[in-house]
């Protein structure tokens, strides 16, 4: 009968612990961070199109922070959903890095034969992390002490010059700024210290600013459960926020198909939202689905028990692939109506609204967005400041219902946002031979009227040295081609934009 059958839990991660400290370094099979490097650089080379190699930042001692996305064109943002799974923030929690390199292995060997695989890495921006917190790493896998039992970062909280057992160090996964002040864990030699601030880490910085720039779907944080009672889990979001539903089903779904060493399914439990973790932080903050699986009930393995950990989890994870590939869902572009730049917009969806998450954004360099729903009519509201709000009706059957907005600009004032702002008459679309009415308010400053096209470039000047207190009539040169151009007025410090459809 398994041990696990017959002791308590925790009387289990006691004796697992015990037996780890009577080794001098992890098992050989663990992946080291150099081992790491080495393996993502060959995949590189190997799989040019496939694989691009950077970072996620660097680290507290400044060493680099391994990052890699494994895509169909993974060194160009393209609009696909993107699914980030990171591991080791703990320092002696490396199962979930072997689950990492075992999914890339999996993704790179069945790109081209499998259409399953094909597909997950055609559709998607897969992004791995697989050692989150490499100066803790390193001290766990340089025959150190403490090494089995070594969790936090190397922040040397009382400045002696040296770092201690159990007295130094920050666990990365209390230091976000979330509820802070309600968590007491003050104390440095505590496995589980918040750290002096939020966000002192490098590490959890580096983890902060790539989820707020690269807006993933879902977002994945492997970890072992060496200071909790629940075992073999995946967490998703609390019962408040209005994804709770969602998260479950795919929870669930994931859960299901993933297997601990002793073939038993997996769990899937709702987390709560009052520590400062990433998981809190990030969907409270953006709206962007957490899960947080512990995998297995120990830190350590020994032979073949490490590869066959990884495997089982990493199996699992193609079923999250899949579902986020497949939906159901709300997909789409937001874009600037004149220009078609892309924009950093909020999106909701008034049916799944509420709860204090968000507000969610748009992806800055691309303005696509995704979200993943059940079937069923929603409204979708799209706003950003110094533009109309828009609001469409959606209906989600199977798949991703894809719903591209086209934002119009609307009237800005810098600094006078007054009666003198400049008021604007404009038929719309304006036909050749219209004019338009341009009324400037007493005590306005001059003005002067501009046409662009829709790529910025100025077109054309209309009026300059306008008066105050008077109305004027603009007219639109008669040569100018059919479409969609930009009009500014100009007054002092206030400025009005209308987008103008001109046609013959």
């Amino acid at each position: 009968m398994p041990l696990r059958r017959i002791l308590p839990p925790l009387a289990v991660i006691v004796l697992v612990a015990l037996l780890a400290r009577a080794q001098t370094v992890p098992d050989a099979r663990y992946w080291r961070l150099d081992d790491v490097n080495q393996q993502l650089a060959a995949w590189a080379a190997a799989h040019p199109e496939l694989v691009h190699v950077t970072t996620l930042g660097t680290s507290g001692q400044g060493e680099a922070i391994p990052l890699v996305c494994i895509s169909d064109h993974a060194a160009v943002r393209e609009r696909e959903p993107g699914v980030f799974q990171h591991a080791a923030q703990h320092a002696n929690e490396c199962n979930g890095t072997g689950a990492v390199m075992d999914a890339i292995a999996r993704l790179l060997a069945g790109y081209g034969d499998d259409p399953a695989v094909t597909a997950r890495v055609d559709g998607l921006e897969l992004w791995f992390a697989p050692i989150v917190n490499v100066d803790g790493h390193r001290h766990v896998f340089s025959g150190a002490p403490s090494w089995a039992d070594w969790r936090k970062t190397m922040r040397d909280n009382d400045a002696d010059g040296e770092v201690d057992f159990p007295g130094d160090g920050v666990d990365l996964n209390r230091n976000w700024d979330w509820r802070w002040d309600e968590y007491d864990e003050s104390d440095p030699a505590s496995q589980k210290y918040r750290g002096p601030f939020p966000f002192s880490e490098a590490e959890a910085r580096a983890l902060r600013d790539f989820v707020l720039r690269e807006r993933p779907l879902v977002v994945v944080d492997y970890h072992s459960p060496v200071t909790i009672s629940w075992t073999d889990e995946i967490f998703y979001v609390w019962p408040s926020s209005p994804d709770h539903l969602i998260a479950r089903d795919v929870a669930l779904e994931w859960a299901d198909a993933t297997r601990n060493r002793h073939g038993d399914a997996y769990g899937a439990i709702y987390a709560f939202d009052t520590l400062p973790k990433e998981q809190c932080w990030v969907h409270g903050n953006t709206g962007i689905l957490v899960f947080l699986v512990e995998i297995e009930d120990r830190c350590w393995f020994t032979g073949a028990t490490v590869d066959s950990v990884a495997h089982r989890v990493a199996r699992g994870s193609m079923t999250l692939l899949d579902r986020v590939l497949a939906g159901p869902g709300v997909r789409g572009r937001v874009t600037d109506a004149v220009t078609g730049a892309p924009l950093a917009a909020e999106v909701a969806l008034a049916e799944l609204d509420g709860g204090g998450i968000g507000p969610r954004r748009c992806d800055q360099a691309t303005g696509s967005f995704e979200r993943l729903t059940g079937t069923g009519n929603y409204t979708l509201r799209v706003s950003m400041r110094d533009y109309e709000d828009a609001e469409i009706p959606v209906t989600v059957t199977a798949g991703w219902s894809t719903i591209d907005v086209a934002l119009d600009p609307i009237a800005t004032a810098v600094d006078d946002p007054g009666p003198r702002r400049p008021w604007l008459d404009l038929p719309n679309p304006l036909r050749a031979g219209q004019r338009l009415t341009l009324r400037l308010p007493a005590g306005a400053s001059v003005a002067r009227a501009d046409l662009y096209d829709v790529r910025g470039r100025h077109v054309t000047t209309l009026a300059t040295g306008l008066a105050a207190a008077s109305d004027h009539r603009l007219a639109v040169p008669r040569d100018l081609a059919d479409g969609v151009y930009l009009l500014r007025i100009r007054s002092g410090a206030s400025t009005v934009a209308r987008r103008l459809v001109y046609l013959h």
